[in-house]
């Protein structure tokens, strides 16, 4: 399924224009700034903005089409939409909530109980709605969103209002739910880590149009300069749990489909089986290079590679793309160190970054 789009929406300070084909299915995350045309667009595709000029069409239904005034009302769309600030019913508890919605779907293909056990609210059932904690609030509106068996789900930065444990829980959720029930989603954030973390594919929105799309690993590890910071630039990149050293509290990775001879990383010990894979992250900030190969340090990761990239960021800094083991690697360094080092394109250096530094969430 895919949702075609060819869309404008005029607004005072930008316009929003698509012309997308999206596939549907896994993940796709719309990341941008706020303001940027994000939630328009969910909501356009929802059929909540009429104001829309253009045409939508979802798998092989039309949903809008505006020289044809065709308009399919949101509730006769079969997407569901579960909104930033949750929009549960206040004066009925959770069970009530859900109850709602699994009267109001007819094909009823999967159960209550089912999607409380998917959504692990079972604690929650009776309890009243003002009493839940944002995480809580959430998870009751994933639940209920799903209820209503859509055939696809819409999420507007549903998780920008938890910390960072309750969010951790709700990118296992949203995974687990769309690899159980093959549901696709779109999902809106203006966070790379959040996107970086769940996203199988990605749109990056700016001013009203997409500048950017692709693999999640590869938009983001060429995230275009307008979206990103000095805290976002970072290596994007899935590697395979090889062991647990408890003993060391670290945990043994490898390169996905590495060659014979590829080194191992380390990381903070990791929560997962061996030979499951794990999306990781490494900022910029947090790689130096060397110009030999490291003997005696206690930086436990260390890589050989060559540089193919040199980017001014600033008038102090510069980004560096060493690529190591087939992977390219961002690196954020003074100008001053690039002069010093005498750092070029096509120089063999090695780069060397902490355990810590491998980032899941």
């Amino acid at each position: 399924m895919t949702i075609a789009l060819n869309i404008r929406l005029d607004y005072d300070n930008f316009n929003l224009v698509s012309q997308e084909q999206i596939p549907l299915k896994g993940i796709t995350g719309i990341l941008g700034h706020s303001g940027s045309g994000k939630t328009s667009l969910l909501r356009i595709i929802a059929g909540l903005n009429a104001n829309a000029s253009g045409t939508v069409k979802f798998a092989d239904t039309t949903l809008q089409n505006t020289d044809k005034n065709i308009f399919i009302k949101s509730e006769r769309r079969n997407i569901g939409f579960v909104f930033q600030d949750a929009r549960l019913f206040p004066h009925l508890d959770v069970w009530g909530n859900l109850q709602f919605a699994a009267k109001r779907c007819q094909s009823s293909r999967i159960t209550i109980d089912e999607v409380i056990s998917l959504t692990q609210i079972e604690h929650l059932q009776s309890r009243h709605i003002g009493r839940l904690s944002a995480g809580e609030k959430q998870r009751v509106a994933l639940a209920r969103a799903i209820l209503a068996e859509p055939k696809l789900l819409l999420l507007d930065e549903p998780l920008s209002a938890l910390d960072n444990k309750a969010r951790s829980k709700m990118v296992e959720l949203l995974r687990n739910i769309n690899l159980r029930l093959d549901l696709p989603m779109l999902y809106v954030s203006h966070s790379v880590v959040e996107i970086q973390q769940l996203a199988d594919n990605v749109l990056v929105m700016e001013n009203g149009k997409v500048i950017q799309r692709g693999h999640v690993h590869q938009v983001i590890n060429q995230l275009h300069e307008s979206v990103t910071s000095s805290q976002t630039i970072q290596t994007s990149l899935s590697l395979k749990i090889q062991q647990h050293l408890p003993n060391f509290g670290l945990t043994q990775l490898g390169f996905i489909n590495a060659q014979p001879g590829n080194p191992r990383l380390y990381a903070n010990v990791v929560n997962k089986d061996i030979n499951s894979h794990l999306r990781c992250y490494i900022l910029a900030t947090d790689i130096s290079i060397v110009l030999q190969k490291p003997e005696e340090t206690s930086v436990i990761n260390n890589l050989h590679g060559v540089i193919n990239n040199i980017q001014r960021l600033s008038r102090n800094s510069a980004q560096i793309t060493v690529n190591a083991c087939e992977q390219d690697f961002l690196v954020k360094l003074t100008r001053y160190s690039v002069e010093k080092l005498k750092l070029d394109i096509g120089k063999s250096v090695f780069i060397q970054f902490k355990a810590n530094a491998i980032r899941s969430y």
